[in-house]
């Protein structure tokens, strides 16, 4: 696990401060979904769906005690908008806010608490070092 923290946090360090731009997918502008495409690609090698919709049907649903580095938390911010982050571990995510850019927040945070849905666990670990399966099921958009 502590691999996949490292990588999380080489990505912080580069796309940190990255302004918000709704659709957008690189360091002029980038939302929360496509935050983490860009993320999984360069980290991981990995390739996501590019809309949070997509994103939540990704592996398998995961309880907030179980989160580690990696995984995908989701909240509800009202009836139809989703925002997605990356859980980066010890309370703390990585995601694309519209009024702050990339950045980190704390889960426990009232508001993120609020508004928090689900977690996902994308990432099949079989050592610390190599992310080696990515479940997906048939995604229907």
């Amino acid at each position: 696990m502590t691999d996949v923290r490292e990588r999380l946090l080489a990505e912080l360090a580069y796309w940190q401060g990255t302004p918000h731009q709704w659709g957008g997918l690189d360091e002029r502008g980038i939302d929360c979904s496509g935050l983490v495409v860009r993320v999984y690609q360069n980290a991981f090698g990995l390739t996501l769906p590019r809309t949070t919709e997509a994103q939540v049907q990704l592996g398998h649903p995961i309880s907030q005690q179980e989160l580690q580095a990696g995984d995908l938390v989701f909240f509800r911010l009202d009836r139809k908008n989703r925002h997605v982050g990356i859980y980066l571990g010890e309370g703390r995510f990585l995601h694309a806010g519209s009024s702050t850019g990339v950045t980190v927040s704390q889960l426990d945070d009232p508001y993120w608490q609020r508004h928090y849905w689900t977690a996902r666990r994308i990432l099949d670990l079989e050592d610390d070092a190599s992310p080696v399966h990515i479940s997906s099921p048939t995604i229907g958009w």
